[in-house]
């Protein structure tokens, strides 16, 4: 019988909660549960995020869409989320730690959506995003897991304030255009800082 991703999910957690192999192992430093559940939510936050960035692209290169800057500032965003999850992922099994993959929920892209909804949509998202980080290094300062902080903020809350700055800099200048020629003017500029190139994806 298949099980849904989140009887998968309760069936792993279930597993690992009767194996002895929690804070006092070999393997694992001072390595609190809570640090290892706060890991694992960022994990699956950032695969959540970099599928809806790549939901966004495909509704932008869509042919009866065809914004291509568009589409591939939004496939950009969502490698660099992907490399995220994956950086977690690596740190989680460094430290001894389980990573707990949820199964991915099935989206629909919507070719209607406009490029104002979208950013904005993406600032939200890398708001929320940010957000589970600061709470992330929060536990760590409290479980004084001082590895787990470095790791944290020298490596992604530099890129979260980037991207924040980054994308509410395009919903200020989009939110400026008047007319369909703009639009189509700030696209062509996005194509060329954020060329589109279908063979990208091959490097996953």
């Amino acid at each position: 019988m298949l099980l849904t991703h989140i009887q998968r999910t309760l069936w792993l957690r279930n597993v690992l909660e009767r194996v002895p192999f929690r804070e006092n192992s070999y393997y694992r430093h001072k390595y609190c549960p809570e640090v290892e559940a706060a890991i694992n939510k960022q994990i699956q936050a950032e695969q959540e995020a970099a599928l809806k960035y790549l939901n966004m692209a495909v509704s932008f290169l869509h042919p009866s869409v065809s914004r291509l800057g568009a589409g591939g500032f939004f496939m950009k965003m969502y490698h660099e989320e992907f490399q995220h999850s994956e950086e977690f992922i690596h740190y989680q099994l460094s430290r001894g730690g389980v990573p707990l993959i949820n199964g991915l929920k099935i989206q629909t892209p919507n070719i209607k959506i406009t490029m104002i909804e979208a950013f904005k949509q993406a600032l939200d998202l890398e708001h929320n995003v940010t957000e589970l980080i600061q709470d992330l290094i929060g536990i760590a300062e409290k479980a004084k897991d001082y590895h787990c902080v470095d790791f944290v903020t020298s490596i992604f809350m530099t890129d979260q304030m980037d991207s924040i700055n980054k994308i509410s800099h395009h919903v200020t200048e989009i939110a400026r255009l008047c007319d369909e020629y703009g639009l189509w003017n700030y696209d062509q500029h996005l194509a060329t800082t954020y060329p589109y190139n279908h063979k990208s994806l091959k490097k996953l």
